[in-house]
């Protein structure tokens, strides 16, 4: 699955793995690699209810994430981070967790109480995603987006675990997601053939959910070497999203007008989506940030995603080509 991974031998105190999120980009590639590379011992939690984030309408994608895992060897639990009862079964015998946290409302309710049932469980090494930077606290996307600066607090408490549990902790911070433009927009690209942003024509940070997830088992597979250390993950350079529409008119086989909007005008046409009131300032805030240009300076791109897997990051073109990586039944395009 990754490169030189059978030269890797797994590290028997890695345990029982939990992955808190089958359905989610990055938590179904960890989860499938590991079991492809031949680990055994994989718990995946699965959220079965509706989904709030993703304009694609299907109700059958935690089945066949379920049964696609199942059939590789996975143990899957129903997992709900709004129900905080859940925690303690799911962690149950688990010695190392992979936690992703999705996009959701009242997301700042859960992290703590989630970390807190670790601890009490005796679970040995916490591997989280992130946002680019978000530890450092002079990062203006930490002080402008809202969910930036709740992964920014997650940080901060997850940094301080090893002082009272037997925690240790790797954090990756990603910046922007190939996936979650063709997530939000996927009807109107489909649909509509357009791809609305409010970058205003500058280049933006995108990096490849499939490098963030080999770069997660990089560190799941040797844990000891990428104890208590946070990486900052980066695409290979800045690109525009009419670059990125370029792209997709490619992949979609038909044209995809790329409408550049302002900042409001932006927020008015994603509120008119009918999306939830969080998810709108957060998707706004998160525009006003790329409009910054602050995905332009060399500042916003690091060598640790190139260190960690011995290979460059994957482009956007490649990210749209490399379909088998992609979650069964929702491929982009």
């Amino acid at each position: 699955v990754i490169p030189g991974l059978a030269k890797l031998t797994f590290d028997p105190e890695l345990g029982t793995i939990f992955v808190t999120s089958g359905t989610g980009l990055v938590g179904y590639r960890v989860a499938l690699s590991l079991l492809e590379a031949g680990y055994e011992k994989v718990r995946v939690g699965i959220w079965f209810g509706d989904r709030q984030v993703g304009t694609v309408n299907d109700n059958t994608l935690a089945e066949r994430v379920a049964k696609k895992l199942q059939e590789k060897g996975a143990e899957v639990v129903s997992f709900d981070w709004a129900n905080q009862d859940c925690y303690k079964t799911a962690l149950k015998g688990v010695k190392t967790v992979f936690c992703t946290i999705p996009h959701m409302q009242n997301w700042n309710e859960v992290f703590d109480s989630f970390l807190r049932t670790c601890k009490d469980t005796k679970v040995e090494h916490f591997v989280k995603i992130s946002f680019f930077k978000a530890g450092d606290i002079n990062n203006p996307y930490r002080s402008v987006v809202p969910f930036v600066k709740f992964h920014g607090g997650c940080d901060d408490i997850l940094e301080q675990a090893p002082k009272d549990s037997r925690i240790s902790y790797t954090i990756l911070g990603a910046s922007h997601l190939m996936a979650t433009p063709l997530l939000h927009q996927g009807k109107i690209l489909g649909e509509e053939h357009k791809f609305i942003t409010a970058s205003y024509g500058m280049g933006v940070n995108y990096v490849s959910p499939n490098d963030v997830a080999d770069a997660v088992m990089a560190v799941l597979l040797n844990r000891k070497k990428h104890r208590n250390k946070v990486y900052n993950l980066s695409g290979p350079a800045p690109i525009t999203d009419r670059a990125v529409a370029e792209l997709l008119s490619t992949f979609y086989g038909t044209k995809i007008e790329h409408i550049e909007l302002g900042y409001h005008d932006y927020k008015k046409d994603i509120a008119a989506r009918g999306l939830p009131d969080w998810l709108v300032k957060d998707s706004a805030e998160l525009e006003k940030m790329k409009a910054s240009g602050i995905d332009e300076l060399k500042t916003s791109y690091t060598k640790d995603l190139e260190t960690l897997l011995g290979r460059p990051a994957e482009t956007f073109r490649h990210y749209l080509s490399n379909k088998a990586a992609m979650r069964p039944g929702l491929t982009f395009p």
